[in-house]
């Protein structure tokens, strides 16, 4: 316990001076096209939401949540067998961004962070359009996040990005990724 709130005490030390520097805080709703890089790729619509809060003036970090829609495939055996298989991944994010400005209105952005996925994976075997099984599973698994970007300034509350982020493997060797716009307003 003495460990813990010792190791608190100096954390706060530190962090307290940076978070002094924070000009906006800001909210992020974005859209794009998530695919599945399995065999076969998926793709569709995915929304997100995100908080985010500026550290530095070209340093921030961001949570959110992410719902990368469905991704779904069929793939025909052969002799009246179809295998139907369907993706749905909704995942929670932590990230710190890093802005590079090009201009006074644009900013290159990279980001890196943790995102947790949920994905439910929906499988079924047809034969000549009969379901002969059909399988459930959820699997949830914890990866690194790479992106980057380009950030739009319109005024001091509106701002605009565009990017593109990388979310690892989502299930069972599928990697997910994300291209996304978005609008942020700040506050």
């Amino acid at each position: 316990m003495r460990k813990l709130f010792l190791t608190s005490l100096l954390s706060s030390a530190f962090l307290f001076p940076m978070v002094s520097y924070a000009e906006s805080s800001y909210l992020k709703l974005g859209a794009g096209e998530s695919t599945y890089s399995g065999d076969p790729a998926k793709s569709s619509t995915s929304g997100l939401i995100a908080f985010g809060a500026s550290i530095t003036p070209n340093f921030s970090g961001e949570v959110g949540y992410i719902d990368f829609g469905s991704g779904s495939s069929r793939v025909a055996l052969g002799a009246g067998f179809d295998v139907l298989d369907k993706l749905k991944t909704k995942s929670f994010y932590a990230a710190s961004i890093g802005d590079v400005p090009l201009s006074s209105s644009v900013a290159f952005q990279g980001k890196l962070g943790l995102v947790m996925h949920a994905t439910n994976a929906h499988i079924t075997i047809k034969n000549n359009n009969v379901t002969v099984l059909t399988e459930d599973s959820t699997f949830r698994k914890t990866q690194v996040l790479v992106g980057a970007g380009l950030k739009f300034q319109f005024s001091k509350e509106i701002s605009a990005v565009v990017e593109y982020t990388y979310f690892g493997t989502a299930v069972d060797g599928s990697e997910l990724s994300l291209m996304s716009a978005g609008l942020l307003y700040h506050f």
